[in-house]
């Protein structure tokens, strides 16, 4: 097991992505970009689900997409702020963060769309995500519906470029808070947490002041 660098780094955001690329090259986890992310309603009622984190910008945001039509994009909606947690047991790591959260620039989404398996994509066209299901067959003929308006063949062969839905695309959590911990021998666990200030910029971007760092007690 690994310990916190010392002295702190400046700017957490390079330790979390040389962990990230660390597990990915390990193969030690199917899914090593799993983050659980919490939302919560206007109401201050929480829920948590997991998301594929997608990337870690070098500005500190996090990106990951969904249904903005879904829970966690209607929570988003009324309280555009969340938290989230990698957790990587072989590596004895965790991540958390904590900050606002904006939607993605249409282009960026776009093309991260078209980079997914045409399968991928008619699933974003024809389920209505959190959203209650009747019969498995209403899904199904939803689904038979947006392949046959899209040329997509039952192998996945796709006729001609599926378009992004509208309802679909990316979310950028701006880090206002990076906590790294590292697993300690007797529970002695090793936390280093940063915080920064940001200023929103423009619709999908903040203006950050300096992190500053402190270690944490177990």
């Amino acid at each position: 097991m690994s310990t916190l660098p010392s002295p702190a780094p400046e700017d957490p955001v390079p330790v979390v992505s040389g962990w990230l690329a660390e597990i990915v090259a390990s193969g030690r986890l199917k899914n090593p970009n799993a983050m659980a992310l919490a939302t919560s309603n206007r109401a201050g009622a929480p829920s948590v689900r997991m998301v594929l984190l997608k990337e870690i910008a070098p500005a500190g945001y996090a990106v990951f997409y969904s249904n903005y039509q879904s829970r966690k994009g209607g929570e988003l909606a009324e309280n555009p702020r969340a938290a989230a947690v990698l957790y990587w047991e072989p590596l004895g790591r965790q991540v958390r963060f904590e900050g606002p959260i904006v939607r993605s620039p249409p282009d960026e989404s776009d093309a991260y769309f078209a980079t997914r398996p045409a399968m991928s994509q008619l699933n974003a066209w024809s389920s209505a995500q959190s959203r209650p299901l009747a019969r498995p067959e209403d899904l199904e003929r939803a689904a038979e519906s947006a392949a046959s308006r899209f040329g997509i063949e039952r192998d996945g062969a796709a006729a001609r470029q599926v378009p992004r839905p509208p309802h679909w695309g990316g979310y950028r959590l701006w880090f206002e808070t990076v906590e790294l911990w590292a697993e300690g021998a007797h529970r002695f666990h090793e936390r280093l947490r940063y915080r920064r200030h940001l200023e929103r910029a423009d619709a999908h971007a903040y203006r950050a002041d300096a992190w500053s760092a402190e270690r944490l007690q177990p």
